[in-house]
């Protein structure tokens, strides 16, 4: 979504990028290769041959987002969304959520449809998808099928960096620089580009905590570094419980 590779940041400074799409790719294969090996490869093969247009039996939990990557990568495209619809509604699957928001954004293998990409964003985003939450972010933050909205952007962007999410680290420590959608706060931003940072993120970030260190004093930056040691991932779960909680249980 949004840019031309993690070279480049928008105007704003904020990153709107492929990177998100590759990760994706890369995270729903991995699931799929977890999970989808519980006959052996004869099994697998024959199930396929038998209805090729169905997931592999052996995914675990489906429809789920597995299952539906296995039938998308097959190239059963329609059978793979109408997978991912049925694994939201039936499991509330968030990773299935995100995939039908980027398909409808993306406009790859169905028409773009952003009233469809910010639904099932945002259903992913409050069930705990770290990907749908930085979309969704980046759809307040663009203005892309909602008013532009950066203290909501900021919400998802600390939401999906809250996970371990590099790029969402990046772009809530700009926000916290500058106080944009946030209060000004450079402890905090001193922490979200040090976790980028040592998340594999240094293009953009490394930059920025130098000028930042710049202007701290030195016992801000001793404690956005204990920010730092401190910091644990949040799960998918806990992050939807989170969001759940600030919103008073209203997440659906």
């Amino acid at each position: 979504m949004r840019g031309n590779g993690l070279a480049e940041a928008g105007s704003t400074g904020r990153l709107f990028s492929t990177w998100v799409r590759n990760s994706a790719m890369a995270c729903a294969l991995a699931l799929a290769a977890l999970t989808a090996h519980a006959v052996s490869a004869p099994d697998a093969v024959a199930a396929e041959m038998a209805d090729p247009t169905k997931p592999d039996p052996s995914i675990k939990g489906q429809p789920n987002e597995a299952s539906g990557e296995d039938l998308y990568q097959r190239g059963f495209y329609p059978e793979a969304l109408a997978e991912w619809k049925r694994a939201v509604e039936v499991n509330k699957d968030a990773g299935a959520a995100f995939r039908l928001g980027e398909e409808y954004f993306d406009a790859k293998v169905v028409e773009r449809n952003v009233g469809e990409a910010l639904k099932y964003f945002t259903l992913g985003a409050q069930w705990g998808d770290m990907r749908a939450q930085m979309d969704l972010a980046t759809m307040f933050d663009k203005g892309w099928g909602v008013p532009q909205d950066l203290a909501q952007a900021a919400k998802w962007y600390e939401a999906s960096a809250k996970q371990g999410q590099p790029s969402a680290q990046y772009n809530i420590a700009t926000m916290y620089e500058e106080g944009i959608g946030v209060p000004q706060d450079n402890v905090r931003a001193y922490m979200y580009y040090q976790l980028a940072i040592e998340g594999g993120f240094p293009q953009f970030a490394a930059e920025a905590i130098g000028k930042l260190s710049a202007v701290m004093k030195p016992a801000e930056i001793k404690e956005a570094t204990k920010l730092v040691r401190t910091f644990k991932p949040l799960t998918r779960e806990e992050s939807a419980k989170e969001i759940e909680a600030a919103s008073g249980g209203a997440a659906d």
